[in-house]
């Protein structure tokens, strides 16, 4: 509980203060963003084990697409993958008072739920100008995050974005963020998170748009059942 706490007092000083830093110097969001979420998970106990950075081959536009399991998916991304990038994230985080401010300042994207219409059509606009600067767009291809521990089917919006602009999709799997992050439960628990970067592919890999969706899907599946039964066989024993 106390780690939680000065967790929380840390977030708010340093949200302040780095979000100001990102504010008067908009070139720097993106080392700024990694020092503050590589801050934040420190101070929550937090440690990443980060597999598959030579994968990342060139430093231009990549779909990053991630499982999503926890609250704490989007510093874990920041924080893992070396990559300049943008993030969507649902619309209310937009609205967090200076957090909100800077990422929307900093042009990642804002998804309305509610509007789906509204929705793609910012995702249209705001992503032709991230990819004209050379930045990737972290997606969480679930579209929400998951409750049960199950990875979700994928929508197609991030695979038609990567078709669009011919651009390489970069499979990121997250593995045991929630358990750090026990479903509805304030408390976070300290523990090791492990971050698969996986080699890139394109659409023109497979023979279909909807291959590619599930050939990603299943191999993230895959890699987390084989997780899952690692860390009960390290109970057990």
């Amino acid at each position: 509980m106390f780690r939680n706490m000065l967790a929380f007092l840390s977030l708010i000083l340093s949200t302040t203060a780095l979000g100001g830093l990102s504010i008067a110097f908009p070139p720097s969001h993106n080392l700024i963003m990694r020092h503050w979420s590589r801050g934040l998970l420190f101070l929550l106990g937090v440690k990443l084990r980060v597999a598959g950075t030579r994968n990342i081959k060139s430093r231009g536009s990549h779909i990053i697409i991630m499982n999503h399991e926890s609250a704490l998916d989007i510093p874990i991304i920041m924080a893992a993958v070396p990559l300049r990038s943008r993030f969507m994230a649902k619309k209310e985080l937009f609205r967090i008072p200076l957090f909100g401010w800077v990422i929307n300042l900093a042009r990642h994207i804002p998804i309305d739920r509610a509007n789906p219409r509204r929705a793609i059509v910012a995702i249209n606009r705001i992503s032709k100008n991230l990819i004209h600067q050379r930045l990737s767009i972290v997606v969480s291809p679930e579209g929400t995050r998951s409750y049960d521990g199950k990875i979700a089917p994928f929508k197609k919006g991030a695979f038609r974005l990567a078709e669009k602009y011919n651009l390489p999709i970069l499979p990121v799997t997250i593995l045991g963020a929630r358990h750090c992050v026990p479903n509805k439960r304030l408390s976070i628990k300290p523990g090791i998170v492990e971050v698969y970067i996986n080699p890139p592919v394109t659409i023109t890999d497979y023979h279909s748009l909807n291959d590619c969706i599930d050939a990603l899907r299943q191999k993230m599946i895959r890699q987390k059942e084989a997780y899952e039964l690692r860390k009960r066989k390290a109970l057990l024993a």
